[in-house]
This record gives C-alpha cells, sequence and structure tokens, in this order.
C-alpha cells in the first residue's frame, strides 16, 4: 500500500463517517501548521509492566515505525492500577502525537465501572489510532497444581473454596474480570491476586507463588510451548489455532462462557488531524508486515486494523457493555 493511497483511503473513510465532525472538532486551527509530525522521537506508553500483549506488540511495531516515520519510537512501560496510571500519564500529555497509548480495554472501558477515580475521560481524553488485535485470553495453571484439565480444575476449587488463587494484571483488567466471570459461571470461590500488569502475573504463577492465571495467549504461549505453565482452556467461542489441542471453557464444562480482549493505539485529545493520519498509515503498514502478522498470528492474536472512527465506536460499545457489568466489577475489586 503506497503512502499516497492509503493516506487517500483514511481521508475518505473519515468523510464517509458520521463521527468526522467531532473528530475535527478537536483539532486545534493552529496545529495544522506545525512541522511535519514526527519531529523528534515518539515514545508509546504501554500501562502495564513487561511481559504482557500490549508491550509485546508495541515493542513489535516501534522499530517499523521509525523506519517508515523518520523518527525513533521508544515504548515505556508505566505500570499500575490496571493500566489507569499509564493512561493518565497519555491523557494529560501535549496533544502533539509525540505521546501514544498502547492498551487493551482495561482502562478505557473496564475502568470507569469499577468505582475508582480516573483523572481522565476514557470517551473524550483520546483520539483512537486504530485497534490492532483481538485476543484470546487462556487460563494456565502452574505445573505443580493437580488439575490437567479445566474439569480437574473447577473439582480442586469447589473442594477448596477460598483456598485457591488465581493472577492477573490488575484489578478491572480483562483478565481479572474473565476470572470473575469465570467463578460466577462455575459457582466457584477462587481468590484473586493482582498485579501491576501481565508480566509481574506471569512470574508469579511460573514461581508458584500463585497458581493459576488468566491471561492473554499472546504473552502466555511461550510458557505454555516451554512447559513452565500448563493451559487448562481457552476463552473464546473456538480454539484457538495457535493451541489446537487446548479446549474452550465452554466445551469444558461452563456453556456460554466467552473471555477476549483488543489491543489498540491512541494518541491525546486534539491531536491534528494530519499528525492521525500519518500514525495510521505507519501502523497499517507496519502491521502488514510479514515480520510482525507472522509473530502475532503465531501467538495466537487476530489482527483487526479499524479505522480512527472505527476504533472509537468499538471503545464506545464496549464502554456501554461492561457498564451493565459494574455490580460484579465493584464487588470484585
Amino acid at each position: 500500500m503506497s503512502s499516497r493511497r492509503s493516506r487517500r483511503g483514511f481521508v475518505t473513510g473519515l468523510s464517509s463517517c458520521a463521527g468526522v465532525a467531532s473528530i475535527a472538532a478537536l483539532v486545534p486551527a493552529a496545529s495544522f501548521g506545525e512541522a511535519t509530525y514526527p519531529s523528534r522521537p515518539v515514545r508509546i506508553v504501554v500501562p502495564f509492566l513487561p511481559g504482557g500483549g500490549a508491550d509485546l506488540i508495541a515493542r513489535l511495531l516501534s522499530p517499523h515505525l521509525q523506519q517508515i516515520l523518520g523518527q525513533p519510537f521508544v515504548v515505556e512501560n508505566r505500570a499500575g492500577a490496571a493500566g489507569r496510571i499509564g493512561t493518565n500519564v497519555v491523557a494529560k500529555s501535549d496533544p502533539d502525537g509525540h505521546t501514544l497509548l498502547m492498551t487493551t480495554e482495561s482502562s478505557l472501558v473496564i475502568a470507569p465501572h469499577i468505582g475508582v477515580a480516573l483523572g481522565y475521560d476514557p470517551i473524550k481524553d483520546f483520539a483512537p489510532v486504530s485497534l490492532l488485535t483481538r485476543n484470546t485470553v487462556v487460563l494456565v495453571v502452574h505445573p505443580s497444581v493437580p488439575a490437567s484439565t479445566l474439569q480437574d480444575y473447577i473439582a480442586l476449587a469447589r473442594a477448596h473454596p477460598h483456598e485457591l488463587f488465581f493472577a492477573s494484571s490488575g484489578v478491572g483488567g480483562p483478565n481479572h474480570l474473565a476470572g470473575e466471570i469465570f467463578n460466577r459461571m462455575a459457582g466457584l470461590d477462587i481468590v484473586h491476586v493482582p498485579f501491576p500488569g501481565t508480566g509481574g502475573a506471569i512470574q508469579a504463577v511460573i514461581g508458584n507463588q500463585v497458581g493459576a492465571m488468566w491471561g492473554f495467549i499472546a504473552g502466555l504461549i511461550p510458557h505454555i510451548r516451554s512447559g513452565t505453565l500448563r493451559a487448562l482452556a481457552v476463552g473464546g467461542k473456538e480454539r484457538s489455532p495457535a493451541l489446537p489441542d487446548v479446549p474452550t471453557v465452554a466445551e469444558s464444562g461452563v456453556p456460554g462462557y466467552e473471555a477476549t480482549s483488543w489491543i489498540g493505539v491512541l494518541a491525546p485529545r486534539g491531536v491534528a488531524l494530519a499528525a492521525v493520519e500519518q500514525l495510521y498509515d505507519g501502523v497499517t503498514s507496519t502491521m502488514q508486515s510479514p515480520s510482525v502478522k507472522d509473530v502475532l498470528l503465531r501467538e495466537g492474536a487476530d489482527i483487526v486494523m479499524s479505522m480512527p472512527d472505527e476504533f472509537r465506536q468499538t471503545i464506545e460499545h464496549d464502554f456501554a457493555r461492561y457498564g451493565k457489568l459494574a455490580d460484579l466489577l465493584k464487588s470484585a475489586k
């Protein structure tokens, strides 16, 4: 895809969307007269510890974006509060396109419903660039846990209520929610142990400090393949091509269960449309690169590129969807 063709498609797509007026309203008039973007290094804030799905994608994309756009793209991990700390950093950054957010829905559409102060408006304070991937959640346990199947694990949890623990990337994150919904649907009482990011949760389970965790396939599959973690079930409607021998939660005794998540890139509210356009072009080209695509597909991610307004619609839709689970989210803090 040539830059000229992709930019024409970007503008055409925006023109056909009802939300273009609202996007244009966020752009300061002076921003169109600024120097060519980017004019200095760009930081990609990942609001989680290294080792998770968002961190993986940010690090895959950064060298390609540097090559395409001519400036370094530096990944910065600002973990804590299930992504809320790093997300707030980006919300308060200058809207010049030189600070970006690579995140899951955790800090944007789940966090507002758990009853804690955010310091930012997840709908109004960001300019979506693109949705990147959808990711299936998987339940893994330490090999010492006496459960080879999900049925074994459920039986173990029922025999030892409130004695089993599961880790997640933080309170209010998609992995935490996956575990709490599993608890509710299976009638279990497995205790949640939050960590400031997927990477910290993974290390806790590998070290057998916590027996199990819910996490993205992309961040866990190297440990599953090496045998340091055992996969019991995936949360998608169908088995993952990356783990074809691992059954779904639904087929393993909890019908109707589904847990997936997404990862996307955003800029602060007010960023110039010209900068968003260049970022969208660069990200689209990068995600089509075989060296990036092959890694993501091999590690279980579904590539789902979307235009900025389509990503905004996804955020708004999921914000409303998770709002219906507010009682569960607040009670699970």
